[in-house]
């Protein structure tokens, strides 16, 4: 019974991340539109509550996976969670003016490594162990390597519609997994 409240809630956590990803995103695009600094703000409250958002689900995941997985998945867990923490912190930090652009880069890289992490193992415990659904497994290749190419992008000075294509797709993709995380949670319930 109490594993069935968790489920629920982490599921409906991980669609409630879903406006708080698009607002966040939205703001972001307003901010370097040249809307104001207000937009960069709201951009970092959003992140950072995308971010807390996905702490119950990492844990429901856990809990209902574990005895499959086996100790590993314990560790990277906890340093998912850790690092959500860490990188939303960060953010409301910076918004609070507590520490500057530079510090909150600091705490959103290294808080983001666990929470990728915690990703590679959520495509294991799908496409390898089957304990989640196949296509959460899939949307999360897709999420890792829309990432990585939009960090390539980004390193080698893309400039014009490459990089935007990249940055619909990778929201594009978030929204999905959060969408079939959220649904396969709740269907733990």
């Amino acid at each position: 019974m109490e594993n069935a409240l968790l489920f629920r809630l982490a599921g409906a956590s991980a669609l409630f991340a879903i406006p708080a990803l698009l607002l966040a995103g939205l703001f972001l695009a307003l901010f370097f539109g040249g809307r104001g600094e207000a937009y960069g703000s709201l951009n970092d409250i959003f992140s950072a509550l995308t971010l807390l958002l996905l702490i119950l689900p990492a844990i429901a995941v856990y809990i209902g996976t574990h005895a499959a997985a086996g100790s590993w998945l314990a560790v990277v867990t906890w340093l998912a969670v850790a690092g959500m923490v860490m990188g939303a912190a960060g953010q409301v930090l910076l918004v609070l003016g507590v520490i500057n652009l530079q510090a909150s880069f600091v705490t959103g890289g290294i808080g983001i490594v666990p929470v990728l992490a915690w990703a590679i193992s959520v495509a294991v415990l799908s496409l390898g162990l089957r304990q989640l659904s196949s296509p959460l497994g899939w949307l999360t290749i897709a999420v890792l390597v829309l990432a990585l190419l939009l960090t390539l992008a980004s390193s080698l000075h893309w400039e014009g519609v490459r990089p935007w294509l990249l940055v619909g797709g990778l929201i594009t993709a978030l929204v999905a997994w959060l969408g079939t995380l959220g649904r396969d949670l709740l269907r733990l319930s």
